[in-house]
């Protein structure tokens, strides 16, 4: 197998932890955000699961928006990688502000939990989804 042809172990130790940092975040949204939002929040669980529906209706649509802009995507840094600059760091800042508890109304507080999870599902798609692009890029190994 010719050496030259094979992604580097630092490439792949690099793509790894990006995709795992990425994934730590997700598995929080899914495993300890119900929780939060009805226990800690104190936001109703039917309003709560009507937030969860509107987010994964939403996540079909973020897909394919964020797979076309990828698509129409041309720069030095390639189709994807631009993508890991753009939106990284609103990401992290939309993963704070859901787990931030300001004081408002019950009304106040949907709405708060509405933007801030839905802002953090777009951006992990924004994120995510270009991580995943990247794979048939990293070898040229068939």
């Amino acid at each position: 197998m010719d050496k030259k042809m094979q992604t580097k172990w630092s490439e792949r130790i690099s793509y790894g932890l990006s995709d795992a940092a990425d994934n730590l975040v997700f598995q929080v949204m899914t495993t300890y955000l119900l929780f939060f939002y009805t226990d800690v929040y104190g936001l109703e669980p039917g309003a709560v699961a009507i937030l969860f529906v509107v987010a994964r209706i939403a996540d079909t649509l973020e897909s394919l928006l964020i797979g076309v802009m990828i698509d129409k995507t041309h720069s030095r840094f390639g189709k994807s990688r631009p993508f890991f600059l753009w939106y990284a760091f609103p990401y992290v800042i939309f993963a704070i502000l859901t787990f931030v508890t300001p004081d408002f109304s019950a009304n106040g507080k949907l709405i708060w939990a509405y933007i801030t999870y839905l802002g953090l599902g777009f951006f992990y798609t924004a994120v995510n989804v270009p991580i995943t692009s990247v794979l048939p890029t990293m070898t040229q190994n068939g």
